[in-house]
């Protein structure tokens, strides 16, 4: 398995604790290909999505063909980078507003600013689970070159 399904599980390994926590059913899906959902709670569709902030921007990321199953609504997990040590779990309603912009490697991803009346900051992560965030996510972080 590799890094970012690590990532990806993990992040819906904290919004399931998140809810358990809160006294809530959850179910996984037994299937990992599910395309469908990710959680069960309390008998409503969950999508999660485990990714760094891009900073520059203050704004969360969407492939383009991750759109669709996330139009109702989907959470957010926050991994820390070397710039922040921010984790943080987000709730993203249905109407969230986005923009498409273009990635520094070239990819088209749908933008969705942080600040927006449709997220809500859950609650921050911190412990085990930031500490399993912060090995398995990516640094986008850039150094700038000396020359």
């Amino acid at each position: 398995m590799d890094r970012k399904a690590v990532l990806g599980q993990i992040g819906e390994k904290i919004v399931s604790n998140y809810y358990s926590r809160a006294g809530k059913v959850v179910e996984h899906s037994i299937d990992p290909f599910d395309s469908h959902k990710d959680l069960l709670v309390e008998g409503e569709r969950v999508e999660v999505k485990t990714q760094t902030r891009y900073f520059t921007k203050d704004c969360f990321t969407l492939k383009t063909n991750q759109l669709k199953k996330c139009m109702d609504g989907f959470y957010i997990v926050e991994c820390p980078t070397s710039a922040s040590n921010v984790s943080s779990l987000y709730k993203v309603d249905k109407g969230f507003r986005y923009t498409t912009g273009q990635m520094n490697n070239g990819d088209i991803r749908y933008e969705i600013k942080r600040l927006q009346p449709a997220i809500t900051k859950l609650t921050d992560i911190e412990g085990k689970e930031k500490m399993l965030l912060r090995r398995y996510s990516t640094n986008y972080v850039r150094t700038k070159r000396l020359s």
